[in-house]
């Protein structure tokens, strides 16, 4: 007679947060690592957030939070399909069901309404979150202000028209005193005070979960205590990337652990050696800051082609670095300033630059226990030509076909050094050596674009997929190429 196999219990990791939803206290516990939209529809049965492309693409499940930070709350849409629900703990969690009632629409939902905005309604939810946090941050905000916020949010019905006339009435008339319910100023100071830290716990009756365990540290020690014992823990930040390969490539990770809300990468200053930015400053952090945009504009102009509003409102400039894809939006700017990382172990910080840490396809030079702490741009001399171009089929939410950047620097009419980085070409961002050679200690006026394009395509062996083929990206490295040196011989 066969002996009967015990098996061990089965047990899931949950996680315990406490936030507030359309103005209410919430406890609650939740699967490790379950979106905000997925959370919303099967735990609290708000279907107002929609699902659609699940990817961050649509704008469909738009929602938006509010928390503190440095020293007054805001209002942030972001996807909730790529936003885990585990950030919620702190914070305060508006969706369109707490916005107005069929009987006393909001202002925004009501002028949705007299100006047509709406057709079948599916995306309808999205648009509307997105304009409350613009309006509840921004006091009359202009067209291309509007256009920014709404980039995200795609019209099947191409209603666009009719939207932006709603936005534009409510930009007119309204302030964000008219707009902010009373409910969620009440929430505000509580937001300010709230303290208590995140747990995760075990429970019995164990489920088929795509991540095994999520952890919040709440301290760089914190964290790397845990990187000890466990080596090869996956960091998540945003999650922008990482939520869209378990929502469409149902990839699982045995253990999450989240560093977004850790001060020491939150850290955004400028020294002699150049700005410093914290690993997790997300894009729009770096979009409203003053010094990037004075210091720093071809970063600032990047940053607003990089995804939509709501993604850079938790993207982080690291993730993207860490993430090592070759189309990755703000690596060949940074390889073309030479920008460098702090990498940041237990027991040491180490510094590398840029250019020597992408090895490979997404494999990176990071080692275990390993993080990236910040990156730093060095000061742009006087002179410096400094211009990116995104080739992609959308203006915004899109994957580039190819990207490149130039950091070229004068004196007396020559060059006096010239850097051409390109994504999209290869395995990994790269440099190219063709373009230095050819651009170096030659006149400005002497240099042939098409030529000097020409040269440059053939350097590279791109490949064929949905987004081009090898031919047109190759051309399109040719007219970047004639772009840049147009504008530098027309003095722009």
């Amino acid at each position: 007679m066969k002996e009967k196999q015990i098996r061990e219990p089965l047990v899931s990791h949950q996680n315990q947060i406490r936030y507030y939803l359309n103005g209410t206290e919430q406890n609650d516990t939740i699967p490790a690592g379950q979106s905000t939209l997925n959370y919303l529809n099967k735990t609290k049965h708000l279907y107002g957030t929609k699902c659609s492309c699940n990817e961050g693409d649509c704008g469909a499940c738009t929602v938006v939070v509010a928390y503190p930070k440095e020293g007054s709350i805001v209002y942030e849409a972001i996807n909730s399909c790529l936003y885990p629900a585990a950030k919620l703990h702190g914070r305060h969690l508006i969706t369109v069901e707490g916005l107005g009632t069929p009987e006393r629409l909001h202002p925004i939902q009501q002028a949705m309404l007299d100006f047509h905005g709406t057709q079948c309604g599916y995306c309808t939810p999205g648009f509307v979150m997105s304009m409350f946090a613009l309006f509840a941050s921004v006091e009359h905000p202009d067209k291309e202000t509007i256009f920014q916020a709404l980039e995200g949010n795609l019209c099947r019905c191409t209603g666009y028209q009719s939207i932006l006339e709603a936005a534009h009435y409510i930009s007119g008339r309204y302030t964000p005193r008219d707009l902010v319910p009373d409910w969620c100023r009440e929430i505000e100071q509580l937001l300010f005070n709230f303290s208590e830290p995140a747990r995760m716990i075990l429970s019995g009756g164990g489920s088929n979960q795509q991540v095994q365990r999520y952890h919040t540290p709440e301290d760089t020690k914190s964290l790397f205590d845990l990187l000890q014992h466990e080596p090869d823990a996956v960091l998540i930040a945003g999650g922008t990337d990482l939520m869209v390969q378990m929502n469409i490539g149902r990839k699982e990770f045995p253990l999450l652990v989240d560093i977004s809300r850790l001060n020491d990468l939150q850290r955004l200053y400028l020294q002699k050696d150049g700005l410093h930015i914290g690993a997790c400053v997300s894009y729009a952090t770096l979009l409203n800051s003053g010094i990037v945009n004075t210091d720093y504009p071809t970063l600032h102009k990047l940053i607003l082609q990089i995804a939509s509003q709501q993604i850079r409102n938790f993207g982080t400039l690291g993730g993207n670095i860490a993430n090592a894809s070759p189309i990755g939006d703000s690596l060949p700017l940074l390889m073309a300033l030479d920008a460098t990382l702090l990498l940041q172990t237990r027991l040491e910080i180490r510094l590398l630059p840029i250019r020597e840490f992408f090895l490979g396809y997404r494999k990176t030079a990071l080692q275990k226990g390993e993080i990236i702490r910040e990156i730093v741009l060095p000061p742009i001399p006087e002179v410096t030509y400094v211009n990116t171009l995104k080739s992609a089929k959308r203006k915004s939410v899109d994957i580039s076909s190819v990207i490149t950047a130039i950091c070229l620097e004068q004196e007396l009419g020559f060059v006096k050094s010239a850097t051409l980085a390109l994504g999209g070409v290869a395995p990994t961002p790269v440099l190219s050596e063709v373009f230095s050679k050819l651009m170096c200690r030659k006149p400005l006026d002497s240099l042939n674009s098409k030529a000097i394009g020409k040269a440059v395509a053939a350097e590279f062996k791109p490949i064929s997929d949905v987004r081009g083929s090898a031919i047109y990206r190759s051309r399109l490295i040719a007219n970047h190429i004639q772009i840049y040196l147009n504008d530098l011989q027309r003095g722009e």
